[in-house]
């Protein structure tokens, strides 16, 4: 197995977004050249989101590109590390970061951690919420939801019956805030934009619908802006429901708590952020002071009682000049990062710190066709003033100029032209991959990172542990799965014993099919344990008295069986299961010889089909097939054949398949415990 890389720093920043980027700037900033302060950013995207230019990206009022900024341009002296972070051992002052499937896992080392994580969405609150809702959390967001608009307006074109076309053309947005406003103000601006592109739509099909569980809009500002933002959308066109709770979502409708539904097949949510899980599981381990899961800090940002350890932004309550907690707003989070950053400098200096004193310079909200509303040094602001004002605020804080000349001439071509309405989504021809082998192809080796879960189409493939083959896998078996439930690495050697196809099925695709439950996931983990090594299956064998390992498969065989024939008919069957029951029966042919194991649960479904007869026999109920070992097999081998056959049982027959006996787990179990007494 690889070793893991380690690396070292001074400061660590966790977090690459307004917080963590501008924390890093600052200390950069801060720091003289001629000290050699190491500085790492860890995000898990090389990429800063400008994150109040989104809903534009969505609406296609800008491109993507313009709103997302280098994190190597953005801070040039510190290390930046893209990865996720796995856990935080903040006694031992390391990290553990997941590089990629290939690269593996890093340990990062530091003596002083900045905490800048922001909010995660968490809609498992409302059922069917996280299946059918699209997100508005970034840039990845506001593009497949801008794409999935076009797409619904492509469909409509076509689709011929009305209730189906309403529901195409029927868009929810939930929640009120600004993220919620500011996307339903420019879904409202591209539809009024592209409909007259559509033969069969006319803009009166379209209806964009706002929920908010609120009393008004935008609850942070004056009710009059939250007034007047409704009066305005509302005349656009713009359904708005206060006071509304979304009880459950589904693929065709959103359902109200107060009982009534709207047909929509799209959905959008604005609400459900939750605190990040690292920060939740670094409160619990080293029981710091928390605020609703945010880590509570001094002014300075520093947690008390644990030098070295610092938060800002979403994931961090900072105390307000003006009493409680700051709020978690973009221009506090940038302003929390750069002051964090000039702080680190000075404890390394030995400096007095300094106290966060931001009061916050006001509020704005663009709610589309150029009105806006802003709150402003005390001042209210609403329609095209306000639009105006959020516009030149927002290019001034945006990063780099290149950026802001983008977003310029973007917003300027927008004045003149129409909204792009070509349909950019990633398309690829199929999630499953055919791989052609020849004879001695390794497919991989140990320690390689795990990328998929094979199926043998056809073939036949030898996992090899060094030089021992443990498991020849043919047409219909399947492999990888241990790989994906553990440490994402091979144990063992994969290589193709003669021409061979395999269907590969990407490691995402598996996760979500285990990660949703069922008797599906339960099925890998129960196969995933016949692959072990030889040092795993030694281990087992040793719990056995020596002279059981030596003794013949015959000392512990079951050989009082009640066997069945395949061609004996269901009525026949009957009266044997229900006066004998076990939990499968062997079935042998008139000579004796072994075909396999019916299964009592298989029996009882085939009972239940509208097909099945008194007259039919057994052999249509189907049956399994089990490994077969001779009577002389020491029972060392048999606990090697258990694991590697992923079976409980194993059955000894003679030379010529004469069934003689079976062998199960719980045999060697016993044997076991009858050693240890």
């Amino acid at each position: 197995m690889p070793e893991t890389a380690v690396l070292e720093f001074d400061i660590v920043v966790i977090g690459g977004g307004f917080a963590g980027v501008y924390c890093t700037r600052e200390a950069e900033r801060a720091l003289r050249r001629s000290e050699t302060t190491r500085i790492a950013l860890i995000a898990e995207e090389n990429y800063m989101v400008f994150q109040p230019m989104l809903a534009e990206v969505a609406g296609g009022a800008l491109s993507p590109r313009h709103v997302v900024n280098p994190l190597r341009l953005l801070c040039r002296r510190a290390d930046i590390l893209k990865g996720t972070v796995e856990s935080i051992d903040w006694p031992g002052r390391a990290l553990t970061v997941f590089a990629g499937p290939l690269a593996g896992r890093v340990v990062v080392r530091f003596t002083q951690l900045v905490v800048s994580l922001g909010a995660v969405i968490d809609l498992r609150r409302i059922p069917g919420m996280p299946e059918h809702a699209f997100l508005m959390q970034n840039v990845g967001d506001a593009m497949l939801l801008r794409s999935t608009l076009v797409s619904r307006m492509e469909e409509a074109n076509l689709e011929r019956r009305p209730e189906v076309k309403k529901r195409l053309l029927t868009f929810v947005v939930v929640g009120g805030g600004y993220s919620g406003v500011e996307t339903a103000g420019q879904m409202i601006d591209l539809f009024r934009g592209i409909h007259r592109y559509y033969a069969n739509v006319a803009l009166a099909d379209i209806e964009v619908v706002l929920v908010h569980s609120g009393e008004r809009l935008l609850p942070t500002l004056e009710a009059k802006l939250g007034d007047y933002c409704a009066r305005v959308m509302r005349e656009r066109g713009l359904r708005i429901l206060l006071g509304a709770r979304v009880r459950s979502v589904t693929a065709t409708r959103v359902l109200l708590a107060d009982g009534s539904e709207i047909s929509s097949a799209t959905v959008v949510s604005t609400v459900g952020n939750a605190p990040h899980p690292l920060v939740l599981d670094l409160i619990e381990k080293n029981g710091l002071a928390t605020e609703r899961g945010r880590i509570v800090t001094d002014a300075s940002m520093r947690v008390p009682g644990h030098d070295g350890l610092w938060a800002a932004g979403d994931c961090a309550a900072v105390p307000f000049v003006k009493g409680g907690w700051c709020p978690q707003t973009a221009q506090f989070a940038y302003r929390e990062g750069a002051a964090l950053g000039r702080n680190l400098v000075r404890a390394r200096r030995g400096e007095p710190l300094q106290a966060f004193r931001f009061e916050g310079l006001g509020e704005l909200a663009s709610i589309g066709h150029r009105a806006a509303v802003a709150h402003v040094f005390g001042i209210n602001f609403s329609g095209f003033l306000a639009w105006w004002m959020w516009r030149s605020i927002y290019l001034m804080k945006l990063p780099r100029f290149d950026r802001k000349l983008r977003v310029m001439i973007d917003w300027t071509l927008d004045l003149f032209f129409p909204r792009d309405i070509n349909q950019l989504s990633p398309r690829y021809s199929t999630q499953l991959k055919e791989i052609h082998l020849e004879t001695g192809d390794t497919i991989f080796e140990p320690g390689d990172p795990a990328f998929s879960l094979y199926v043998v189409a056809s073939g036949r493939v030898e996992l090899s542990d060094a030089d021992e083959v443990v498991s020849t896998l043919l047409p219909g078996d399947h492999f990888g799965e241990r790989a994906l439930l553990g440490d994402g690495r091979w144990m063992f050697r994969a290589r193709a014993a003669e021409t061979t196809r395999l269907v590969a099925i990407p490691a995402a695709v598996f996760k979500q099919i285990v990660g949703s439950g069922g008797s599906l996931g339960k099925l890998f983990e129960r196969s995933a344990s016949r692959f072990q090594s030889r040092a795993v299956i030694d281990t087992l064998a040793s719990r056995l008295p020596p002279d059981v390992l030596d003794a013949p498969a015959t000392s512990l065989m079951q050989s009082d069986l009640v066997s069945l024939r395949p061609d004996q008919s269901i009525a026949e069957a009957l009266p044997i299961l229900r006066t004998q029951p076990h939990s499968s029966y062997p079935l042998v042919d008139d000579a004796g010889r072994f075909v396999g194991l019916l299964r009592r649960e298989d029996f009882h479904d085939f009972l239940k089909r509208a097909t099945t007869q008194a007259t039919t026999p057994l052999s249509a109920v189907g049956f399994v097939a089990v490994p077969s070992v001779r009577p002389q097999t020491p029972v060392r081998e048999l606990v090697e054949h258990l694991v590697r056959s992923g079976a409980n049982k194993l059955v000894v027959t003679s030379e010529e398949g004469v069934l003689l006996g079976i062998v199960t787990v719980m045999d060697l179990a016993t044997a076991a415990a009858r050693g240890r007494t």
